[in-house]
């Protein structure tokens, strides 16, 4: 009777570990890692077929939970310890999903996980004999309630599952420009350009493809400053490497023509804004790349060239933010703005300055109000 009340037991909690970790390993796929296994796919598979995450994890998950359980009829793990036996599959989950810049760059080296694995089977091997020989022969008829054990195991199973998280890809800037890519690719222009938006640390390659999307979608010169722009007019541009799902070669087929060695992103937009052909976005990129250096005086002289007589009420909000920087702050220009909604929150943002001796403070006050126009960048940033 009670070797019977055992395998009950022991099935139940069999069953409770092997549902958890199904149920992690295809969130953990389909949900948290997808964009990373997409980057790789696309890399991989040149984007023949539509990546599918919930797919992919549904092939994963099942496959790594049996992998479990056919070990742990060598191992025996029971009992409390019965989480044990998805170490193996913990560490390949972790595996799979630790793609990062060397997917583009190369040097990826394969050796710290030679002595990841080496470590963790020589204790799973250890940890399984022990528990067979000593731990299981004494405990065996000891009463322990399924609570009890689920509890156990559920502790082990937290471990492995912040372990997998931990030895998984975790640069946080290549996570957002995967997920970027990601998005972007499924339509959601609008949630790609959300991927980091408050973030102050956006790395060059998320911040040209934002770059990237905006020009797509005409909004370069309306947005361009909402985002934190850190690297100037060379964030504009991906490196000539590939480092990011975004390549050097697909932003100059937008803009008509690669960039030439040693020629920097201001000369090379220069030289493609003074071309017999000018695409649009190329215009765009070059105005916004004036803007970046802020060459306030140059952007001006350069929109009337381009655009020859223009209305400053029918601009892009930042060309008009800083058309009415150089009213301000140079005489010999005069501007016939009559966005009062503009002008009124120059105003306001002057009075703010006005406010705050301290230079530090003002700065604060100020980004927090007005953080999203040119007018801070031109002014705070840069």
């Amino acid at each position: 009777m009670r070797n019977k009340e055992e395998k009950r037991l022991q099935r139940v909690v069999a069953l409770f570990c092997a549902t958890l970790f199904a149920l992690f390993s295809f969130l953990f796929v389909a949900v948290y890692q997808s964009p990373l296994l997409e980057v790789l796919y696309d890399y991989v598979a040149t984007g023949k077929l539509d990546y599918n995450g919930y797919l992919v994890a549904a092939v994963i998950s099942p496959l790594l939970t049996l992998l479990a359980l056919w070990l742990n009829r060598i191992a025996k793990f029971q009992r409390e310890w019965t989480a044990m036996a998805y170490l193996p599959s913990v560490l390949l989950l972790a595996f799979i999903t630790d793609i990062d810049r060397s997917l583009y760059v190369g040097g990826w080296s394969s050796t710290s996980w030679i002595v990841i694995f080496s470590v963790a089977m020589f204790v799973y091997a250890a940890l399984a004999f022990v528990l067979q020989r000593v731990l299981f022969e004494k405990i065996k008829n000891l009463a322990m309630s399924t609570n009890r054990m689920i509890w156990r195991n559920l502790i082990l199973f937290v471990i492995m599952f912040c372990l997998a998280g931990t030895l998984s890809n975790g640069e946080e800037n290549f996570k957002r420009e995967a997920l970027v890519a990601s998005r972007y690719k499924g339509g959601d222009a609008e949630g790609a350009l959300a991927v980091g938006y408050k973030s102050l640390d956006a790395s060059r390659e998320l911040t040209a493809m934002r770059a990237y999307i905006l020009a797509k979608e005409n909004s370069l010169g309306e947005r361009l400053f909402e985002y934190p722009q850190l690297y100037g007019a060379e964030g504009l541009l991906p490196f000539a490497q590939q480092t990011s799902p975004l390549s050097s070669d697909t932003v100059a087929t937008l803009l008509g023509d690669t960039i030439k060695e040693n020629e920097n992103t201001l000369d090379y937009l220069r030289r493609l804004a003074h071309a017999d052909t000018l695409a649009v976005a190329a215009r765009d990129y070059y105005l916004s790349a004036l803007l970046l250096e802020k060459e306030v005086i140059e952007f001006e002289a350069e929109l009337a060239r381009m655009c020859g007589s223009y209305r400053a009420d029918s601009l892009p909000k930042h060309y008009r933010e800083a058309l009415l920087l150089l009213k301000e702050f140079s005489s010999e220009y005069q501007l016939n703005l009559e966005d009062s909604v503009l002008n009124s929150k120059f105003r306001s943002m002057r009075e703010v300055e006005s406010k705050y001796d301290d230079a530090l403070m003002r700065n604060n006050y100020v980004r927090k109000a007005f953080g999203r126009t040119y007018w801070w960048y031109f002014l705070y940033g840069g």
